[in-house]
């Protein structure tokens, strides 16, 4: 009683009418015409090429893509159906809510669950027609039973721990889990496999993880795999029935040698949005931690770690306008960098900025603004937020 009295005692405000000619509510047909402050161009012709490449290379072994986080941020629905219509028998995802995504999109290409899994989930996994992961003998068990309550086997892939030391069997207990799966009713087997923990840098451990693998009997007609991209490159003996590249089919080779034979899937730019000059001495940014050492011309580019670009890029990263490389200068901020605009061409307000890819003669690539970083490529792309639009073209 007490707070209806409070409500009514309360002043009435005044309704103020709805100007119609504003752009109101925010569904205006004028909202489509508006520029992108930055954006991800994400080429379906790169992708085509890479697909070939690693086909090329893996020789017998068919593809299994990824997709998992966000298709490592080149935008995972326009990749998982374009990965469908060409052909390709598996795709891979992280997540039970992953693979629900893409079943609500229309994806009915197999679908394996590459990571562990709660005895919660396994309801909407065998709904979901997800190929699960196991690793376990109990967790073989809680699947066959879930399959057996509902009345339909689920497809299962039996991991093996060969070295990663995250999921899979150990060794020893692995033929005894690929029994139990193999003699169950309840359960499909449709591939055994394991995960290279450092192809990219240590050969022998990777040849160790090989020949473990390859010491696991499984019965016959069952797809084995192993290989990640940096497999497929170091190792490529061991590409067997089927490999599951990520990093090098969006355009980074894990092996720089072999760079030459894949191109770039994205793009990411921005815009200039405005040019200021600020003469010798001027502080630039938070902190203070950049002072002009002359008279100079700084762009304002309209994308900060609110996007996605690393702080630790601060005085340090390059981003390229009207063809030139520019030098982050100051603070990267939540929206907004500032860049050296003093040599000629000059830039202007609304120039394209690309922070990854090429510009005229000038190319900057994952790995290079990685290293600035102090982190993977795979970091870069996958700490891009969703304020950045992908276009797929």
């Amino acid at each position: 009683m007490r707070s209806r009295a409070v409500a009514e005692s309360l002043p009435v405000t005044r309704q103020v009418p709805i100007d119609p000619w504003l752009p109101w509510p925010m569904i205006s047909p004028f909202m489509s015409a508006l520029p992108e402050r930055s954006w991800c161009e994400i080429r379906a012709s790169a992708l085509r090429h890479n697909l070939r490449a690693l086909k090329a290379w893996a020789g017998s072994a068919e593809l299994m893509p990824l997709v998992k986080a966000d298709a490592y941020g080149h935008g995972m629905l326009p990749l998982a159906h374009w990965f469908e219509e060409a052909g390709c028998p598996w795709i891979g995802c992280a997540s039970v809510h992953e693979g629900r995504t893409l079943r609500d999109a229309g994806i009915r290409t197999r679908i394996l669950l590459l990571s562990g899994f709660l005895p919660q989930e396994l309801d909407e996994i065998h709904r979901l027609h997800l190929v699960l992961t196991l690793s376990s003998l109990p967790e073989a068990r809680q699947a066959a039973a879930t399959a057996r309550r509902r009345g339909r086997p689920m497809e299962v892939q039996v991991k093996i721990d060969t070295g990663m030391g995250r999921l899979g069997a150990a060794l020893p207990d692995a033929p005894g889990l690929l029994r139990f799966v193999w003699n169950s009713p309840h359960l499909t087997l449709t591939g055994v496999y394991s995960h290279y923990a450092s192809a990219d840098s240590d050969r022998a451990l990777t040849r160790g993880q090989w020949e473990k693998f390859q010491s696991i009997s499984t019965p016959a007609g069952i797809p084995r795999h192993i290989c990640n991209s940096a497999g497929m490159f170091a190792l490529p003996s061991s590409c067997g029935d089927l490999v599951r590249p990520g990093l090098a089919l969006y355009g980074v080779c894990p092996l720089s040698r072999h760079q030459h034979l894949l191109r770039p899937v994205m793009t990411w730019k921005s815009r200039v949005v405005a040019v200021r000059s600020h003469p010798r001495g001027a502080t630039l940014s938070y902190g203070a931690t950049f002072r002009t050492p002359r008279a100079m011309q700084v762009a304002v580019v309209a994308v900060g770690y609110g996007d996605g670009l690393f702080r630790a890029l601060s005085n340090r990263g390059e981003v390229l306008c009207r063809g030139h490389r520019r030098r982050i200068l100051g603070r990267v901020t939540m929206d907004q960098i500032l860049i050296d605009a003093s040599a000629a061409p000059l830039p202007r307000k609304g120039d394209e900025v690309v922070l990854l890819g090429t510009q005229g003669a000038e190319t900057l690539t994952p790995q290079a603004m990685a290293r600035q970083a102090g982190t993977i490529p795979y970091e870069i792309w996958c700490h891009i937020t969703d304020r950045v639009k992908k276009v797929h073209c």
